[in-house]
């Protein structure tokens, strides 16, 4: 789902996005690949089948209204011929009203995928956000940036982190399942 690809990117990119000011040519710089974190990640691939699941749902229900409102045309355009003019203009209303209807309940179903997707990788975000400042910290590193924002345009290998933050990460749901 691109909405989910985007937004767990932007709010990724937003949680290690901070306020460091770059001083110098000393100044040590690390990045990561987000995406490979979220994909790799046990507690993200079950965040992302959980927002799925709920995002198919919603799906489905605009796949229904869909279907409805394409056989009420077709029901209308079959009827049209035979229909008086104000009759075909209340229909031609009412059928309007639907579409209305279809795009505000698409529209909401949208908000609310993007508020559960918030809900359901906030926790996780957080989780990488506390690694990322660990390793910033520990490393010495005055940035840390992130390739899926296309920021980077060529970098040495040696600076990239996202296996130490996978590493990291994976110990922690590991040692948090173990108590």
């Amino acid at each position: 789902m691109s909405v989910f690809r985007l937004g767990a990117a932007a709010i990724l990119c937003l949680l290690i996005a901070s306020p460091v000011a770059v001083q110098g040519q000393g100044t040590k710089v690390g990045y990561i690949n987000s995406d490979q974190i979220l994909a790799e990640y046990g507690p993200a691939q079950d965040a992302k089948m959980s927002l799925d699941a709920t995002v198919a749902g919603y799906d489905a229900e605009i796949q229904q209204l869909e279907a409805g409102l394409q056989q009420a045309l077709n029901e209308y355009e079959q009827q049209q011929l035979t229909m008086n003019a104000d009759a075909r203009r209340e229909r031609e209303q009412e059928l309007g009203n639907r579409r209305i209807k279809l795009e505000e309940r698409r529209q909401e179903l949208n908000r609310q995928a993007l508020q559960r997707q918030q809900e359901v990788f906030q926790p996780i975000m957080e989780q990488i956000r506390v690694v990322l400042e660990e390793i910033r910290v520990e490393g010495g590193y005055g940035l840390i940036l992130d390739t899926v924002s296309r920021a980077i345009l060529v970098a040495d290998p040696a600076l990239e982190l996202t296996q130490e933050v996978l590493t990291r990460l994976e110990a922690r749901s590991g040692s948090e399942g173990d108590g």
